[in-house]
């Protein structure tokens, strides 16, 4: 099993972190939100986030950034642009432009529903960037031709917006774990330990189931 550090998936702590929460959101990074006790539930942005209450047990937050990874790296989901504006989808790498990972992020945020123009113009904007129709029109056009050796399909829907169509298939079976950093997790007696690090999480409750700039 992979280290809980060396995944991309972020774990993330709400209300305190929540900047830092929009901003992995903007990315299309996987996401696994830790809620402090007593506070509400931020609605989900998709597929690729998840949540659990403080305190947690440690197999669960590990179990639950598994899932994360795996629906990340399967060709079940959507798939996402990391942090270095990489497209990754199974195990496809495609290499894309600020422009075509800021418009792309923007059809994975909807995906399968529609994203509209207007969403993509205003995120196109919030970077800085070209947003013109004529713009947008290209972004899209030179995404398709990327996207489509992998089995990728953006429709569009005439005079509204753009769909990504994402194929359905069997998820791989493969491991994972992310940073726990100093969240709050219940040892194998019920007991808080945080802060909590990578050596010293804690163990399954004996009886719970075996589970280039543009």
């Amino acid at each position: 099993m992979k280290d809980i550090g060396t995944l991309n998936v972020k774990i993330v702590r709400w209300p305190a972190e929540s900047e830092k929460l929009e901003r992995f959101r903007l990315q299309t990074l996987p996401c696994l939100i830790v809620v402090a006790r007593g506070a509400g539930v931020p609605d989900p942005a998709g597929a690729h986030e998840d949540w659990v209450r403080e305190p947690v047990d440690a197999w669960e937050l590990k179990a639950r950034v598994r899932s994360l990874h795996l629906k990340a790296t399967s060709r079940s989901t959507c798939p996402f642009v990391d942090e270095e504006g990489m497209l990754r989808y199974g195990d496809a790498v495609l290499p894309l432009t600020v422009s075509e990972g800021v418009v792309f992020r923007g059809l994975v945020q909807r995906c399968p529903g529609m994203a509209s123009r207007a969403e993509l113009v205003k995120l196109l904007l919030s970077a800085d960037l070209s947003a013109s129709h004529n713009a947008l029109d290209l972004h899209i056009m030179r995404l398709r031709r990327k996207v489509v050796p992998v089995g990728l399909v953006i429709e569009t829907v005439r005079g509204r917006g753009f769909l990504l169509k994402v194929p359905t298939v069997e998820s791989p079976d493969s491991g994972s774990s992310g940073s726990l950093g100093d969240i709050p997790v219940v040892g194998t007696q019920g007991r808080v330990t945080a802060p909590v690090g990578n050596d010293r999480v804690g163990r399954k409750p004996r009886g719970a189931g075996h589970a280039p700039r543009e």
